[in-house]
């Protein structure tokens, strides 16, 4: 069976600890004079420690153990050199003349040193001029460090000063008695060990070496985890033993089932997910001076943003998620500002719907930020709350989403109770970053959209080609009857055939006018005019040759200023799709009133309804539609863009089976409110 003696242990954790340091260090991408240096340092610990975790060999009696020790404090003091000042290379750093003259030393020292017998106190007198210089080179170093590297030094000058006090006692003692101490050498691998934490410490720190040592949080969070479960189970078996030792008859029971219900206990700590994460926060704020850690939450950002898949309805709910993850919340909303008072909500996760109070908080916020990109923290005091009640701010944070010229929505955001992040400095810059991302990927949304969009209309003007030909061939038809007439117009047989043609005409036009919109009418100017007894001709001129016909009700009528013909063929389109839906002995109410700025029109069937999913999802989306070849799906999608171009609004109500209802609001006065730009939208050009 084999036997490891307390040293032997002790040098094989301060191997571990100097090859994990050095695999720290050759990660980095520096390659100065201080890095060369430090990474000899821990690669001749790392054998120095090897050779002693697996031999049993007497300090100072071997020529190898006289080699290693020689090695280390040399290379130690040759870093310590080049730390106190810049290098240009390491050529040129051995052959300035104090280095020349440190190595000569050096050399000369080993050779006298071989030598020596191991119980020669000379021997331990020269190994202890080694600690002398070492820690005149670390008082030189601290005091040449200017106020604030002193902060950065601290570690290093506390770790590599440890160990040579440390030193310094053991060959001092050994030079006093000629043997070395067995206690204080059995304890060195140890005290060694655990000052490498520490070192690591100070090279995170100074900035001046320019080695950025990467630990990895995961890291640090699975090793805390393992020593403290370590650490759990160690006091467990103490406990146990107590048990035992104090139990009398009942010992072997007591000790077995603590254990037993103490090991359960463990696991449930280890695996619960809330445990961990608090575990997480508590590493990060306290041990890391960063927050995140950015490149593994850049590429988690990029990761989740690369699945989204941009041509699916669940697309927004996503980007929300992804967001969310990125900062580790749980609760969120995604919005769209459509105008300063209307809000789309794209997606929510884990809250509800927006409340009165909410919706309050985002027009103001609106109106005050609409020009810059400021993060809102509702747990500091802000001016925007003044007023609201807190109990129904259902978020903590808010973050702008902006486009190039204008505030395109916002993003609210809500962690589990108690654990919401402060909006430091660190945290806004990595949202705005975060922010910056996404908004770059719900513009491209947007833009893809429109491209599908007027790839779509392309389609329609194609197949529009097709029914201009169609057209053509009506009209020759048309040519021919009418010189034909001339000739035949009093033969009972020709006017027969003559209406035969007609009817058959009239199904053509009939087919081919359902398939076409308003977008093939030629441009008319916005003119005023007054709604109902425009809603009066198209009902009694358009709808009525077909059942149901629509009851117009008046409750107070007003004027407009828009495209006429435009506005026709919109309300025709909705009451043609009613009388689609609804039976002939249904009903269809088409209803007028005009209050305050407000004209407002609904249309009501009780027709075959649609569901939610349907309205949310097709019915505005355009060359969507359930006709077949009867309709092109364009009508309601028409109707939505030319509303809003005017700046109103057009919403939906319906349930399979009950019918439906069209809700159009519309401000009164256009002509003052229409902008510019919008105009030839709204005449059809």
């Amino acid at each position: 069976m084999l036997a490891f003696t307390p040293e032997q242990i002790g040098f094989a954790l301060a191997a571990l600890a100097y090859g994990i340091l050095s695999l720290l260090i050759l990660t980095t991408r520096t390659n100065n004079v201080p890095k060369q240096l430090l990474l000899a340092f821990t690669v001749s610990s790392l054998l120095w420690a090897f050779w002693y975790a697996t031999t049993l060999a007497i300090p100072y009696a071997e020529p190898m153990s006289k080699v290693l020790e020689w090695l280390r404090q040399l290379l130690l003091i040759l870093f310590l050199l080049a730390a106190l000042q810049p290098q240009s290379g390491i050529t040129q750093f051995l052959l300035k003349p104090h280095t020349l003259l440190t190595l000569l030393l050096g050399v000369i020292w080993l050779s006298f040193a071989l030598l020596l017998h191991a119980s020669n106190s000379l021997l331990y007198t020269g190994s202890l001029a080694f600690c002398v210089v070492q820690l005149a080179l670390l008082e030189a170093l601290y005091r040449k460090a200017s106020d604030a590297e002193k902060w950065q030094y601290k570690p290093l000058i506390i770790a590599l000063g440890a160990a040579a006090v440390f030193d310094f006692v053991l060959l001092a003692e050994s030079a006093l008695f000629a043997r070395v101490d067995l206690q204080l050498w059995q304890a060195r691998g140890f005290v060694f060990a655990l000052l490498v934490p520490v070192l690591t410490l100070s090279i995170r720190r100074i900035t001046v070496w320019e080695i950025k040592v990467y630990i990895s949080r995961d890291v640090v969070l699975q090793s805390t985890l393992v020593m403290a479960a370590g650490l759990y189970l160690c006091l467990l078996a103490l406990t146990g033993f107590y048990l035992r030792y104090v139990g009398g008859s009942w010992s072997e029971l007591l000790q077995t089932s603590f254990i037993v219900l103490g090991f359960v206990l463990m696991l449930l700590l280890l695996l619960s997910a809330t445990v961990r994460r608090k575990v997480k926060v508590f590493i990060e704020k306290h041990f890391f001076a960063n927050r995140f850690d950015y490149r593994e939450q850049w590429l988690k950002l990029t990761q989740g943003l690369r699945q989204v898949d941009l041509n699916q309805p669940s697309r927004f709910q996503q980007i929300l998620g992804v967001w969310l993850d990125s900062i580790h919340y749980q609760q969120g909303a995604l919005l769209q500002f459509q105008t300063p008072t209307q809000i789309k909500v794209l997606a929510l996760q884990q809250r509800p719907a927006l409340t009165e109070t909410e919706l309050t908080l985002l027009e103001r916020y609106y109106q005050q930020h609409q020009n810059d990109a400021w993060q809102l923290d509702l747990s500091e005091s802000d001016e925007l709350t003044t007023g609201l009640d807190q109990a129904e701010l259902k978020f903590q944070l808010l973050l702008p989403i902006r486009t190039k010229d204008q505030l395109w929505g916002v993003c609210l955001m809500q962690a589990n109770a108690g654990q919401p992040l402060k909006l430091n400095w660190e945290l806004r810059d990595y949202l705005s970053v975060v922010s910056e991302q996404i908004a770059a990927l719900l513009q491209l949304i947007q833009h893809s959209d429109k491209l599908s969009e007027n790839a779509q209309f392309a389609a329609f003007s194609r197949m529009s080609a097709f029914v201009v030909h169609d057209l053509k061939n009506v009209k020759a038809q048309l040519d021919l009857l009418l010189r034909n007439a001339v000739k035949h117009k009093h033969n009972p047989e020709f006017i027969e055939d003559s209406f035969t043609t007609l009817a058959a005409m009239q199904q053509r036009l009939d087919h081919m006018l359902s398939q076409l919109t308003s977008k093939q009418s030629p441009t008319h100017p916005l003119r005023s005019f007054t709604v109902a007894s425009l809603l009066e001709q198209v009902i009694s001129q358009r709808c009525a040759n077909k059942l149901p016909t629509p009851e117009l009700i008046v409750k107070q009528d007003a004027s407009l200023t828009l495209d006429k013909e435009r506005f026709a063929n919109i309300i025709f389109h909705l009451l043609d799709n009613a009388q689609h839906a609804t039976a002939d002995d249904g009903q269809i109410r088409l209803t007028l009133d005009a209050s305050g700025e407000q004209l407002k029109i609904e249309i009501s069937d009780t027709g075959s309804g649609m569901t939610a999913d349907f309205i949310e999802h097709r019915l505005f989306k355009p060359f969507d539609t359930t006709k077949g070849n009867a309709g092109m799906g364009i009508g309601v999608y028409d109707a939505k863009t030319f509303i809003e171009q005017a700046g109103g609004s057009i919403k939906v109500q319906s349930q399979p089976g009950l019918g439906t209802t069209f809700q159009l609001e519309l401000p009164l006065h256009l002509a003052n409110n229409i902008q510019p730009a919008a105009i030839a939208l709204l005449q059809g050009s």
